[in-house]
């Protein structure tokens, strides 16, 4: 029987997280908020900490000493209280009971605009606005403003941060810019418009600010194939291309035409349990970002608003180029009932989509 199957490396990624869940020793620290944001100068108090013996019991952890990663970027004191030094990210470290656990932080300058996805894909005709977030320190409404080169490739619009794609080309340099009083900051992200003409290649960037940071540019393949009970399903696979990490979107039913799509939840029991089958069958429309690395392994689930939505469907050999963006909340599951263990994820594609003729089984 042939079965439609995710990578090798995502697969693996899967066992090992819920392996770890057996095992024998429990004992761990936990620190809460997982991720914080401050301004330079300003201060936040000392991180909750849940000490776990080896029994998975909560404990008192006794004397903590706390650690800063980077003291450039900021200083912890022997209470736990922190004190942003300079614009970056670190990890704020607690030890107790022979066990470390960590928390990130993110220091901000007092006017900082930021791009929520640094690398963007298009196809001809498309058009994307750049999603972007402000922070600043002082009162005031900041100015913002996008700029690019003159290109062939694609304009954008200074206002908005609206792109539209014109001709295959790139990565053009596009920048946002940001003014209040005398502070005036930018950001600088690329964009790329990709033209298939085969069902080989595709190219895709996501990004996430949560409790991981992380921007990747990434291969993309989309799939139509026959689930049981032969309903054709899709799925959109983005693989980063430096490590064991991957983006991995399933719709019940796959499109037929361009639209926005919505992407359900789903639970680490669907995922793993044995009477489930998210993959030849799955419950509804979901998603999952993971990575494995040689030090560990994080998977985080959909939760109920993510969307995708495809933009394009052009006929190419043996097959169809898609292209579009996905927005996909996800929960880690190593900190699944808390809510800052979410990672929003945004993503754009262009990706080759074929269609399988056997049932996924």
């Amino acid at each position: 029987m042939k079965r439609v199957s995710l990578s090798a490396a995502l697969v693996a990624a899967l066992a090992a997280c819920f392996g770890d869940i057996g095992q024998n020793d429990l004992s761990r620290i936990v620190l809460f908020p997982v991720l914080d944001t401050l301004f330079v100068g300003d201060g936040l108090p000392p991180r909750r900490v849940s000490y776990y013996d080896a029994n998975g019991t909560v404990q008192d952890p006794g004397v903590l000493q706390w650690l800063s990663a980077d003291t450039s970027v900021m200083t912890v004191d022997a209470t736990g209280r922190i004190t942003g030094r300079k614009a970056g990210a670190t990890l704020v470290l607690a030890t107790a009971q022979g066990v470390q656990g960590s928390a990130l932080v993110v220091v901000l300058g007092p006017l900082q605009v930021t791009l929520l996805l640094d690398s963007v894909y298009l196809m001809p005709g498309d058009t994307f606005t750049m999603p972007v977030q402000v922070d600043h320190q002082a009162a005031g409404t900041p100015t913002v403003w996008f700029t690019a080169a003159t290109n062939a490739v694609f304009d954008v619009d200074s206002a908005s941060g609206k792109d539209s794609a014109k001709a295959p080309g790139g990565p053009i340099p596009l920048i946002v810019h940001g003014a209040l009083d005398a502070d005036t900051v930018a950001d600088t992200g690329t964009v790329e418009v990709v033209q298939l003409t085969d069902t080989t290649g595709g190219k895709a960037s996501f990004a996430m600010f949560g409790s991981v940071i992380r921007a990747r540019k990434a291969t993309a393949r989309a799939l139509n194939f026959h689930r049981r009970g032969d309903t054709l399903t899709f799925r959109l696979s983005v693989q980063g291309s430096t490590t064991a990490e991957a983006v991995v979107i399933t719709l019940q039913d796959a499109p037929t035409a361009p639209g926005s799509f919505a992407i359900d939840s789903i639970s680490r029991t669907e995922v793993s349990g044995q009477q489930y089958d998210p993959y030849c069958r799955p419950p509804r429309s979901w998603g999952l970002w993971s990575v494995l690395t040689t030090a560990n392994q994080l998977v985080a689930l959909s939760r109920v608003g993510g969307s995708i939505t495809i933009t394009r469907m052009v006929p190419v050999a043996n097959g169809m180029a898609i292209s579009g963006r996905f927005y996909l909340p996800a929960q880690r599951i190593d900190l699944y009932d808390d809510p800052l263990g979410v990672l929003p994820i945004r993503g754009t594609f262009v990706a080759p989509r074929i269609t399988t003729t056997p049932r996924c089984e």
